[in-house]
């Protein structure tokens, strides 16, 4: 089921509101966008998530009230702008709260727990080429290498090193 309109939702780690968004967009597009670190959205663990509730709103205008609202009346920490230091003064009425559920739930954690134990190693190997270049030194200097050889081999772990560094560090 695809939840589309002036939506509003929060994000619960445990039982903490840990953070309050909107969307226009389709709400599970808007979900996968911060668990995967899109620009806009700010990143959240899935492991940590407990459930995520929204709400449907008939107009844009309501959306952007609520939002603040309950950034300023629950204080989530992940919201780190639209924060007042004062509290509020006004109460707005209640609004119906569901239950966010997608079956794509274990796929995505799946997907994201694949991608980090990808970057563990290839931050593992990073580290490692640093090591291996000292090795071949070293076979330099004791003459199991020939000058060319060193070259080679160093120059083949430079450029690993540097595609690794711009995968790990997306550039």
């Amino acid at each position: 089921m695809k939840i589309q309109g002036f939506i509003l939702y929060k994000i619960f780690y445990d039982d903490i509101v840990v953070y309050v968004g909107r969307t226009k967009q389709p709400l599970q597009t808007r979900i996968r966008g911060h668990l995967s670190s899109k620009p806009m959205h700010r990143t959240i663990d899935i492991d940590h998530v407990s459930k995520i509730e929204y709400a449907e709103f008939s107009t844009e205008a309501d959306m952007n009230l609520y939002e603040i609202y309950f950034i300023n009346t629950i204080k989530p920490p992940l919201n780190i702008d639209d924060k007042c230091r004062d509290n509020l003064t006004v109460t707005l009425p209640d609004v119906e709260w569901k239950t966010f559920k997608t079956d794509l739930w274990e796929k995505w954690k799946n997907e994201l727990s694949n991608k980090k134990s990808q970057a563990e190693k290839d931050w593992k190997r990073f580290d490692q080429i640093t090591e291996d270049i000292r090795i071949i030194r070293n076979a330099y200097k004791m003459g199991s290498l020939t000058q060319e050889e060193c070259y080679q081999e160093r120059e083949s772990l430079n450029q690993e090193r540097e595609m690794l560094y711009k995968s790990l560090l997306g550039g």
